[in-house]
């Protein structure tokens, strides 16, 4: 079995009063999830993730909530081999409106919570970002600064 361990952030920006959550659209498979990514030998988690998100939807300006880390374990099959990968998830405000960078991602959206929710494609991300707006909620976190 293959371990691969990976990194991204789940993004959110304030319009109008309302709190909006980034959701992208992988190309290989269509699947809506977060902008993540592998994390290259030596790199910190929270480099990598910020590197990624570079890469895949241009956002560069983050803040990121330092209460907040997740980690989501899964198994795959990839060209016939298990693959048990861990990601770490972040979650930072932005200011930024990315754009779908060519290569892993087909498209982005900023949706509401409660749209963002109903549109990622995996149980377990639908958790986390239950988590990231429970941890946005509590008036201990950083909300406006």
């Amino acid at each position: 079995m293959t371990t691969e361990r990976a990194a991204g952030f789940i993004l959110f920006r304030e319009v109008q009063g309302q709190r909006e959550y980034l959701i992208v659209k992988n190309r290989g498979g269509g699947a809506w999830g977060f902008p993540k990514g592998r994390l290259e030998p030596g790199e910190a988690p929270q480099a990598a993730a910020r590197r990624e998100v570079a890469e895949e939807v241009a956002i560069t300006r983050l803040e990121p909530v330092p209460s907040f880390q997740q980690v989501l374990s899964y198994r795959f099959r990839r060209a016939g081999r298990t693959i048990d990968k861990k990601v770490v998830l972040f979650l930072a405000r932005t200011d930024e409106q990315g754009e779908a960078l060519p290569g892993e991602i087909q498209e982005i959206a900023w949706l509401p919570y409660k749209q963002a929710l109903a549109q990622l494609t995996f149980p377990e991300q639908q958790e986390l970002l239950k988590r990231a707006e429970a941890a946005l909620a509590d008036p201990n976190i950083c909300q406006d600064n």
